[in-house]
């Protein structure tokens, strides 16, 4: 063979090689480009962690507990206390309390000293609720709502609805935490209440006669108040002895007011000032005389 012959198959030869390398080359700016890959099945994974149980039970009792990786303490941390969907602010129930005890087996509410209480002042609508160390695995809780007298007077007999947040921590060395909440309500026990006043009619003047009901109330009246309606208020026409039930009111008890019906009540004023006004009025005519309209 030729030189020349022996030249052109070199540079052939090597053409061939660089073409190959340049389509086996890696590509991109990697070190390699080639990969390869293996299915391999693995079990399930999931996150660890914790969650609050709770189970609302008859009247105002809820069985609390916590499950998840690891065991826990749970509590009570803050309440709100609510009337027609508004929330109470704790200056509106100052003086009452929230109380949570814990059931005994069986689930019976005890009457011994509330483990957890919520004191409500100032103008926060979350009243942190106090005392007791965290509780550990499922228990019930008991509520119970202690109203002032005030209380009982503005919300006897309507119904308030409790919201209760609880708090749970896991034990040691774990840090998970978790939140729960449970809502309850009641019935306000009825507060004091004036009924009346009747009217009977001893020409030329009238007798109111009312009853009172204390409603087991740690204060009592202080004096009645006998008030007729004057435009939008309500004006005294007489004040009363706490033991007196009836009075006689004449012409002289309404100068000033003109002749025709006019709207009667009594009033309860207590020893701390509060009011309780009869649940329901009384209509007499002036007219020169007082008679029973």
């Amino acid at each position: 063979m030729t030189t020349t012959k022996r030249l052109t198959a070199v540079v052939l030869l090597l053409a061939l090689v660089l073409a190959g390398v340049l389509v086996l080359r890696p590509t991109g700016s990697t070190l390699a480009a080639w990969s390869d890959e293996v299915t391999v099945t693995v079990p399930t994974l999931r996150t660890g962690g914790v969650r609050m149980d709770v189970t609302p039970s008859a009247g105002t009792t809820a069985t609390v507990g916590m499950s998840g990786d690891v065991s826990g303490t749970w509590r009570p941390s803050t309440v709100r206390v609510s009337v027609d969907g508004r929330a109470l602010t704790g200056a509106e129930l100052t003086g009452s309390r929230v109380e949570y005890r814990v059931a005994a087996a069986g689930g019976t509410c005890p009457t011994t000293a509330a483990t957890y209480t919520a004191t409500p002042s100032g103008t926060a609508t979350d009243v942190p609720v106090t005392g007791g160390q965290p509780l550990a695995g499922a228990r019930t809780l008991c509520l119970t709502f202690v109203p002032t007298d005030r209380i009982r007077i503005e919300l006897g007999s309507r119904t308030v609805s409790f919201a209760t947040t609880l708090d749970g921590v896991t034990v040691a060395p774990a840090t998970w935490t978790t939140t729960g909440s449970w809502a309850t309500e009641l019935r306000v026990t009825p507060g004091p209440s004036v009924t009346g006043p009747t009217c009977s009619s001893i020409h030329p003047r009238v007798t109111l006669g009312w009853d009172w009901n204390r409603a087991g109330m740690s204060v009592d009246v202080a004096r009645w108040s006998v008030q007729v309606a004057d435009g939008g208020t309500w004006r005294e026409v007489a004040t009363l002895m706490p033991a007196q039930r009836t009075v006689t009111v004449g012409p002289s008890d309404f100068t000033g007011h003109d002749a025709g019906t006019h709207t009667v009540r009594v009033v309860a004023v207590l020893t701390d000032g509060t009011t309780v006004p009869g649940t329901t009025h009384t209509e007499i005519r002036i007219d020169g005389t007082v008679t029973c309209a």
